[in-house]
């Protein structure tokens, strides 16, 4: 059956029309992808040891105050980038010394290590790295007879500058200092909104000393030094240890390490077109454990 011109031309006409149509119509809009936040959190039992058997379920995670989907729960495998500083006036005693040193080793194996001294301004004593003749090195070329001051606010805030250029997956700064002590340049509302926009978690080993330090330079301000160390710890998912004499520091840092072994890394989503919230929260579903998480996360 033969189409007559005239159907012929008004089919062609609508053909023509559709296809210009398309052609005018914008592109359809890409869905956005949802926003995958990933968190460092430790979990031990009643003894101290890590939980290795915990799943997505076991976790509540709320970002902003609102429940977010967990899609990941599993032990921390990821190499950790572990910056392990100390205050240059403790360096001197063999008790810090080999404490130091005992827990470097232990790490060795899961993460690339620096170690800096904290004076007036840090001293790297040792660079990132795996390599643990380079460590032991780097304690041999150490000062048996440091300088007494020391600038702690404003060598966390060193730090945590770098930290937040090099944008590793896994931060984690360890500081062994003496609790109170000297004044630092740096505010303690600057230390931690840096130390929080780095993502690493900061655990600290402090001895109690006098509230006088000898041979500080200027006035204490232990307000600052302290808000640092036991919000710093607390806000990153970290931990303050706190010990009576030197010759326990060690002791302090074997339980760091315990807790770096025990961590989960966890990944949740936010829903599509949800602007990330620096406040977070996660819980755990099982009783009888213990979870050290971060509250304030980067804004990234």
């Amino acid at each position: 059956m033969r189409m007559s011109p005239v159907l012929a031309m008004a089919s062609l006409t609508a053909l023509v029309g559709s296809a210009a149509l398309l052609a005018a119509s914008p592109p359809p809009t890409p869905r956005a992808e949802p926003v995958v936040r990933t968190v460092f959190v430790t979990v031990t039992d009643r003894d101290g040891a890590a939980v290795p058997d915990l799943t997505p379920a076991d976790f509540v995670v709320k970002e902003g105050g609102k429940e977010r989907e967990v899609l990941k729960a599993a032990p921390a495998t990821q190499k950790m980038r572990l910056a392990v500083m100390a205050e240059e006036r403790l360096l001197g005693d063999g008790g810090v010394r080999n404490g130091l040193f005992e827990f470097m080793k232990r790490l060795q194996p899961t993460a690339e290590i620096a170690f800096i001294a904290i004076g007036l301004r840090n001293t790297t004593v040792v660079n990132y790295t795996t390599d643990l003749n380079a460590i032991v090195a780097g304690f041999n070329s150490l000062s048996m007879n440091p300088p007494p001051q020391t600038n702690l606010t404003e060598g966390i805030l060193d730090i945590s500058r770098a930290i937040e250029k090099e944008r590793h997956e896994r931060p984690v700064i360890v500081l062994v200092a003496i609790s109170g002590g000297q004044a630092g340049g740096a505010s303690a509302n600057e230390v931690l909104n840096q130390l929080r926009q780095s993502g690493a978690g900061m655990f600290a080993g402090t001895i109690t000393r006098p509230r006088t330090v000898q041979g500080a330079a200027g006035l204490a301000d232990e307000s600052n030094r302290e808000q640092v160390i036991g919000d710093g710890a607390k806000q990153s998912g970290g931990r303050r240890i706190e010990v009576t004499a030197t010759i326990a520091v060690g002791k302090g840092l074997q339980q760091v390490a315990s807790d770096l072994s025990s961590q989960y890394v966890i990944q949740y989503a936010l829903p599509d077109g949800v602007k990330p919230d620096r406040r977070l929260n996660v819980s755990l579903k099982r009783r009888g454990l213990t979870l050290r998480a971060p509250s304030l996360i980067p804004d990234r």
